[in-house]
């Protein structure tokens, strides 16, 4: 009751102060309010909005708050905290930690407005002589700025972003923008360039956002932040996966919400039924799960040798264990808490029913993928190691066994998954596939901005 209070205060609070009488009750009409009479606004213009809005459910409120401070920019500061506290995930789609870690690295690198002056460089983003001091002895930001930083460097990076330019509470327009000119030309160029789309990047993809190379002045390169496309629509839940032995059986409970339960064989797969985060199901992840799992508190190194040996267990051939051994030989060290987790022999598809009951009707023939990666940004990796299984009944090449394993990549890659195909004698030669499994994942990781130290 009282986020929504906070929110109906906040909405009415702009309303009253950036809009006339006469013209509020178009306004509240605009914004899917009821109607009323210029008499009844004349008379308050919050208490004109608040009879509105207090029939409101919360997931309203918010949605109209974020229409507000969308609409109303800079005047809307204060609802844009409100918003952040009630729903912090849901207002901007560059978020405020995401948005916290970047300029905490701008800030231990210094010097963010680089070659350019200052003034100069914040006059690219903001209008400064029309915003308001909060140095009551000026008129604007533009005032408060060249005394505090310039004439008198009373303040820091902090106190320049954070209070008086409110980066965290700007439009992501205006966020976006001020992180494109960070690392315009004009500003700075060569490795310096280079060395701030790294850092930026490295924040951005976890939001779904990447700096990319659109144009160039003067030979230079210029770079604009766009929306990365891609990503696996929805929310993962109960990954099913290293079956040793026979494969489980599973049935929907509750078609609504996804769940499962496993009705036969259950003992001889793992299922991991926690949230995915944002940045993807990371190994740490999954020893703490494992961890859990076995009743134990510290997610010490006997755990993950235990978790590793029970995910190797799962493995059909000798070219999947290659593939496995070398990805966490490689990369384990090198990534550290970044270590994405390559998950083996994961289930895809169940039919519980026969062919009779479905009438004969066709499903995705594939049953499991042989390893799966989940990456920061909803990105899933599916990587298949195919024998002779795959494209042949015994010795014999089987054209309907090949064109089902295409028909199956082709819906992966339109639901939204990148699929990468090694083959078996790709990964018996010792001598070369090694290397070869290293490039590939190095390749792979840059693809997807995860820093390999």
């Amino acid at each position: 009751m009282k986020s929504i209070n906070e929110l109906i205060d906040g909405i009415s609070s702009i309303l009253k102060e950036e809009e006339k009488s006469y013209d509020l009750p178009h306004v509240c009409v605009r914004y899917g309010l009821e109607s009323g009479d210029e008499a009844e606004a004349n008379s308050s213009k919050r208490v004109y909005v608040q009879r509105r809005l207090k029939s409101k459910d919360k997931g309203f409120l918010i949605e109209l708050a974020k229409k507000i401070i969308k609409d109303y920019g800079s005047s809307a500061i204060d609802l844009v905290k409100i918003v952040q506290r009630i729903d912090p995930t849901g207002l901007y789609a560059i978020s405020e930690i995401t948005r916290k870690n970047i300029m905490d690295d701008l800030y231990l690198r210094g010097n963010i407005h680089g070659k350019s002056e200052l003034i100069e460089f914040l006059k690219r983003i903001w209008d400064l002589e029309n915003m308001p001091s909060t140095d009551a002895r000026f008129r604007n930001a533009l005032g408060d700025i060249s005394q505090h930083v310039i004439n008198n460097p009373d303040w820091d990076d902090n106190d320049l972003f954070e209070n008086c330019l409110k980066i965290f509470a700007v439009p992501d327009e205006t966020f976006i923008h001020f992180l494109e000119q960070v690392v315009h030309p004009s500003v700075r160029q060569h490795d310096e360039q280079t060395d701030y789309i790294k850092l930026i990047n490295y924040h951005l993809v976890r939001d779904g956002f990447q700096i990319v190379q659109t144009d160039s002045i003067s030979g230079y390169p210029v770079f604009k932040i766009n929306n990365v496309q891609g990503g696996v629509q929805g929310i993962a839940k109960n990954i099913i996966f290293a079956a040793v032995g026979a494969k489980p059986e599973i049935v929907i409970i509750d078609s609504i919400n996804n769940d499962i339960k496993i009705v036969k064989n259950e003992k001889n797969c793992l299922v991991y039924d926690l949230p995915i985060p944002s940045t993807g199901l990371l190994w740490n992840d999954l020893v703490k799960w494992w961890a859990g799992k076995k009743n134990v508190l510290i997610t010490d190194i006997e755990i993950e040798q235990t978790l590793y040996k029970r995910l190797a267990s799962s493995l059909d051939s000798e070219p999947e264990k290659t593939l496995f051994f070398n990805y966490y030989k490689f990369f384990k060290n090198e990534l550290k808490e970044n270590f994405p987790a390559l998950i083996p022999q994961v289930y895809l598809h169940y039919d519980p029913y026969t062919i009779k009951q479905r009438k004969n009707s066709i499903v995705l023939p594939r049953q499991r993928m042989d390893f799966l990666l989940l990456l920061p940004n909803k990105q899933r990796v599916v990587l298949e190691v195919d024998g002779k299984q795959h494209y042949s009944d015994g010795d014999i090449s089987s054209p309907k066994k090949y064109s089902e394993m295409v028909s199956a990549d082709r819906e992966l890659r339109l639901n939204g998954y990148e699929v990468y195909r090694f083959g078996g004698f790709e990964l018996v030669n010792a001598e070369t596939n090694i290397q070869m499994i290293k490039d590939f994942f190095e390749r792979l990781f840059i693809r997807h901005s995860i820093k390999v130290e």
